[in-house]
């Protein structure tokens, strides 16, 4: 019953190595317009001071005032050089510098990021063995289990503080919600998905995530990104994306919806764990 869950926990854990289309697309051009604002106060500072030098010729500046006025402006400047190299051989290094220790912060956040995901993962897996067998209350029907686990949803998410124990208890909720919408033959994803109660939205997740069916992509993607504000629901809503997109083939997902992902990505916090599987989502649907 739970094959489907250890399928995703593979193929999740084999991320952890990384890959290049793995890599969050670029913040684009403000290096470049950084680059020119520097430029131009640098500019119109040198144009300020010749002017003093002309209408008062006789001012003077010291040594220790150049020294000082150098120091301030050398960490401004690699934004516009390589490097700079001052009498006596002393050579700044900067744009090289720069540039090496960004592309390590953005590795390390990337491969935290998979690991996390291969991590949550596999914890579902864990979670949805040992309730495989969860039924309800006794002489419930199936879809009464539902209703009832997306309410315990919606309370445990306004009740509990943020943290690492509300999610391991939501994880249980949504591994039991896995394992029940499993059941319902007669779930109707579409209502579910449109649904205004996010409990019920989380159930659809929990439907496709486990039973993906690509005729409701296009209305699971426009309701996983209506739940920004709601990373639980939005990080399992990603997933259950990607599990149909990883069945159906990249052709099944419109690019208009890319570029709508796109958006939501560049919106995310950087510490969201939304960002490694939403990014590896869009770069696999960019390499089609």
């Amino acid at each position: 019953m739970i094959g489907f869950v250890d399928a995703h926990a593979a193929s999740s854990a084999r991320v952890v190595g990384m890959s290049e289309e793995e890599s969050i697309p670029p913040p684009g051009n403000g290096h470049d317009r950084r680059r020119d604002v520097i430029a131009a106060v640098i500019t119109c500072s040198a144009i300020g001071a010749a002017i003093v030098h002309m209408v008062k010729p006789d001012l003077k500046i010291d040594a220790v005032t150049a020294a000082l006025l150098a120091v301030a402006v050398v960490p401004w400047l690699g934004a516009l050089f390589e490097s700079i190299e001052l009498p006596g051989g002393t050579k700044f290094q900067y744009k090289q510098l720069v540039d090496r220790i960004q592309a390590a912060e953005e590795h390390t956040t990337r491969a935290g990021h998979a690991a996390d995901d291969a991590s949550r993962t596999a914890r579902l897996a864990f979670v949805a063995t040992g309730s495989a067998d969860h039924e309800g209350p006794p002489g419930s029907t199936v879809s009464e289990t539902i209703a009832q686990l997306a309410t315990e949803y919606t309370q445990v998410r306004d009740r509990m503080e943020s943290g690492p124990e509300r999610t391991s208890v939501m994880e249980q909720i949504f591994a039991n919600l896995v394992t029940a919408t499993r059941r319902e033959h007669d779930f109707d994803i579409e209502r579910s998905l449109k649904s205004d109660n996010p409990g019920t939205r989380l159930a659809a997740y929990a439907r496709l995530y486990g039973r993906p069916e690509a005729d409701h992509l296009d209305t699971l993607i426009e309701a996983v990104l209506g739940d920004e504000q709601r990373a639980f629901s939005q990080y399992w809503g990603f997933q259950a994306i990607s599990t149909i997109v990883d069945a159906a083939g990249v052709g099944r997902i419109r690019l208009g919806d890319v570029d709508k992902l796109e958006t939501c990505l560049s919106r995310l916090p950087r510490d969201s764990d939304r960002i490694g599987v939403l990014a590896r989502l869009i770069a696999k649907v960019r390499a089609r």
